[in-house]
């Protein structure tokens, strides 16, 4: 009876054990599911978006993210992953450049956002919310019925070495689709354009430089070798090529300034100059090889303390105007350097 009766003593004990095990198990299983909720910030917001391609003017193509309704995007929160004729491309919705209405870093109800980008087509557009992951938009997006006749970098080779002996270390990319070219460092590159030139010929480009070089220039190339004649200073603080403030009323870059547009009668110049009239080339040239006084400019250090020069050009145009030229408003520049030149106009290292 005694063995019997210890035996039914043990029950209740036994069920306790029981239940505080499986409180503890389920408590744990609670926590643990409570972890892996997404908090507030992971959660991808819930917004109609809508993504189109337009013309802007003669001189661009943009693609344009508007806000039609919802909760309110964070802009550093998103990439817009555009995928054309077999290219994809990320890019951070904060590199739309172009924004109506927006103000904090949000984007609200209303509001747009505009970047330059070229489509060929078929175009599919995915607004993805990076700390989700999640897509919270894709869309299919024609490509506008009149495009601008803009020069498509992706159409021609953008890492050409334009002089091998002056290109040098950095990097250059294409954006946009192949609106924009983008450089760092000691470049000289070139993409191949074949172009009569008439004394009526003009270059449209816009053109935008967060720290400055020695030379930051553009120009039409006949054939392999620099002439300065050909390139339009743009910014820098060496005296090279023809100065972009030599062509009346033109604006001569600050780095205040971010995104400028130029329009260029390069035509007449080159008429002036000699210069033969059958193009091959369209050069981008972002100098930074530190041999002139370079306080005022970032070209590379020995220690790397420095962020090196760079360029940014996009929309590039050549065409023949059905009306008189118009340029911007002045302003001069660079005066600042050595110059490094010859008679005949070629720069020297």
């Amino acid at each position: 009876m005694r063995k019997g009766s210890d035996r039914g003593a043990s029950s209740p004990m036994g069920s306790l054990l029981m239940v505080a095990l499986t409180l503890v198990v389920v408590g744990a299983t609670g926590v643990f599911v409570f972890d892996l909720a997404p908090s507030d910030e992971e959660r991808a917001p819930a917004a109609s978006v809508s993504v189109t391609a337009v013309v802007d003017g003669e001189n661009a193509q943009q693609l344009v993210v508007a806000h039609d309704g919802g909760d309110a995007l964070a802009i550093a929160e998103f990439d817009v992953v555009v995928r054309d004729a077999g290219t994809t491309t990320r890019t951070p919705l904060s590199a739309f450049d172009d924004r109506s209405g927006t103000s904090g870093g949000v984007v609200d109800a209303g509001d747009t956002l505009r970047t330059a980008f070229l489509l060929d087509g078929p175009t599919t557009v995915q607004l993805v919310h990076r700390p989700s992951g999640s897509v919270v938009v894709e869309q299919s997006v024609s490509r506008p019925d009149s495009s601008p006749d803009v020069v498509d970098m992706d159409a021609s080779d953008p890492t050409q070495s334009f002089e091998s002996s002056q290109d040098g270390d950095g990097e250059t990319t294409v954006e946009a689709g192949g609106a924009t070219v983008r450089m760092e460092g000691n470049q000289w590159k070139y993409v191949d354009y074949d172009y009569d030139v008439t004394a009526d010929t003009m270059l449209f480009f816009e053109f935008n430089s967060t720290a400055r070089g020695e030379i930051h220039g553009i120009g039409l190339e006949d054939d392999q070798d620099q002439t300065g004649a050909r390139i339009v200073q743009v910014f820098g603080v060496q005296d090279w090529g023809k100065n972009v403030s030599d062509f009346a009323g033109a604006e001569y870059y600050e780095l205040s300034d971010g995104w400028i547009r130029y329009e260029i009668p390069v035509g007449e110049h080159y008429e002036s100059s000699g210069l033969p009239s059958e193009i091959e080339h369209l050069v981008f040239v972002n100098d930074c090889d530190g041999n002139v006084d370079n306080s005022r400019a970032s070209c590379p250090s020995e220690d790397g303390s420095r962020t090196l020069a760079n360029s940014q050009f996009r929309n590039v145009r050549v065409y023949e105007p059905s009306a008189s030229p118009v340029v911007v408003a002045s302003r001069q520049g660079p005066g600042v350097g050595a110059v490094n030149a010859t008679a005949s106009g070629r720069w020297t290292s």
